[in-house]
């Protein structure tokens, strides 16, 4: 029993970490405009924002692997109340992970050099396209796996009020995968509610006893 309240208690902890570095990542962006498509227009732009997206780099990272535990934890406590919900939605967010870290490689190619391999406007350009795109799916990915969370969520000991945050910030998150249409303020608008969610989420985990837990699943 003691392991089981570990590992609920340190993916809540974790989902709250995770939720503030995906916010702190969505920072370093927010003020970066949208890549140019002229080659010198694009070289200017990767060397003006080249400390913006270094720290976005590393805060991907490490947000990305703290949600390792933390759908450890979700699932533990929802795989009672609402079995295959709880699969599903831990499953695909457990997919974005590897997919989070393949772009963290394709993002660090923008600002780290390699062996000082120089690399041509037409690479950068398909750099950034494979950077976005991947972000696209992400989003895509982190709206079905909330929405399936947040129905097994209503029914546990977690409560009501983070499953409808939730399909808030799973709405918000389909609406941010084409942020070349709703613009940056609005994308940090749907990543905002994203971040909130997992840092709430985190928090009523903490808050919570075990036996809160045991008795919603019973």
């Amino acid at each position: 029993m003691s392991r089981k309240i570990g590992v609920i208690k340190f993916g809540g902890i974790t989902l709250i970490l995770s939720g503030i570095l995906f916010l702190a990542q969505y920072l370093f962006l927010l003020p970066m405009s949208s890549p140019p498509s002229v080659d010198i227009d694009l070289m200017t732009w990767l060397k003006k924002w080249q400390f913006n997206i270094s720290m976005a780099d590393e805060l991907l990272f490490f947000a990305s692997l703290l949600l390792i535990p933390s759908i450890a934890a979700l699932y533990k406590i929802l795989v009672k109340a609402a079995k295959i919900k709880a699969l599903l939605g831990c499953g695909l967010l457990a997919v974005t992970i590897p997919i989070n870290l393949i772009l963290d490689i394709i993002l660090g190619r923008l600002v780290y050099p390699v062996y000082h391999i120089e690399l041509s406007p037409d690479i950068y350009k398909l750099v950034v396209s494979l950077y976005y795109g991947g972000m696209h799916l992400v989003n895509l990915i982190f709206c079905a796996a909330s929405i399936s969370l947040c129905f097994a969520i209503r029914k546990s000991a977690i409560g009501k009020f983070v499953a409808y945050l939730g399909f808030t910030a799973g709405i918000l998150d389909f609406i941010g995968a084409y942020p070349w249409l709703i613009g940056a303020v609005m994308s940090f608008v749907t990543q905002l509610f994203f971040s909130a969610w997992l840092v709430i989420l985190g928090i009523r985990i903490l808050g919570n006893r075990s036996e809160e837990y045991i008795i919603a699943g019973s």
